[in-house]
């Protein structure tokens, strides 16, 4: 993604949007839908928008830093019909551990097809 992510004047909450189209993701594929999410981001929220992605599907949604390590950030949402959800997370900090990726994966057993838009809530709260 060649979006800018917010690393501005502490404290402001903002809201990092992504739209993606998804043709036929495979069970347990996976979009990285932004890289290398800076050190100092606090997550506090996401947001997740689609319309119905097909049978059996499901979306997930992690940050994975650069040793591999995942943390979930929204759970296994079934996306068979119209999604539009709000979650609020307990805060989770890009920090030691280096810049992570926000990374969807399909949970379900079924291809998923169609557009999905995640809104990342967030504030930066420096390192």
């Amino acid at each position: 993604m060649k979006k800018t992510f917010y690393k501005g004047a502490q404290g402001n909450l903002s809201l990092h949007v992504v739209t993606v189209s998804l043709a036929a993701l495979a069970v347990s594929g996976t979009k990285v839908l932004s890289d290398r999410l800076p050190i100092g981001t606090e997550v506090t929220g996401i947001r997740v928008i689609s319309g119905a992605l097909g049978l059996n599907t499901a979306l997930k949604v992690d940050l994975v830093d650069a040793a591999a390590t995942v943390t979930p950030v929204l759970p296994s949402t079934v996306t068979v019909a119209a999604v539009n959800k709000f979650v609020a997370v307990k805060p989770i900090y890009i920090g030691d551990n280096g810049v992570s990726d926000l990374v969807l994966t399909n949970s379900g057993t079924g291809a998923a097809t169609g557009e999905v838009t995640i809104q990342l809530e967030y504030r930066f709260k420096g390192y």
